[in-house]
């Protein structure tokens, strides 16, 4: 773990960015430790821009911390995360309040929804085919149910 003084964000490597996710006794030191920000300085880095990431050099990539926590973090996927000034002490407190919990049931509720849209998408490729197999155009299909109603027909009478 790193901090800058200048502009008081945090670098966790991945390592110790899942140990303060596990662990509520990491998470206590991260909130206990989190000193307010003044105002002024937060409102200074309102533009948007893209860091390097302090190991590799590489732009990290912005996301939105498990998609839903409503905190834009610097990723390096390798190496770490950045945070802005008071963004870690937000991820804590949106993990403590349950938030890495919603988004896994929401993330596993996606990936059934899917499995589901893939499973009927197969089911009707696989009528598509079988009926293919029987009716190759639409005037077989035709004179096939016109034959089906002249043999009732003949059967009735």
């Amino acid at each position: 773990m790193r901090e800058c003084e200048k502009c008081a964000g945090v670098w966790l490597d991945v390592a110790a960015l899942e140990k303060i996710c596990a662990d509520r006794e990491q998470q206590s030191a991260v909130l206990g430790g989190a000193s307010p920000v003044p105002s002024h300085e937060l409102q200074s880095e309102q533009r948007i821009r893209y860091a390097p990431c302090p190991q590799c050099g590489q732009l990290m990539n912005r996301i939105n911390f498990a998609r839903c926590s409503g905190v834009i973090v610097d990723i390096c996927k390798g190496h770490g995360t950045w945070f802005d000034a008071q963004e870690l002490s937000a991820i804590v407190q949106f993990i403590r309040g349950g938030g890495l919990e919603v988004a896994r049931r929401k993330e596993k509720d996606e990936i059934e929804f899917q499995r589901q849209q893939l499973r009927m998408e197969e089911m009707m490729a696989a009528n598509r085919t079988n009926s293919e197999v029987f009716y190759r155009s639409d005037a077989e299909r035709l004179s096939g149910l016109s034959a089906a109603g002249d043999l009732l027909k003949f059967l009735l009478e």
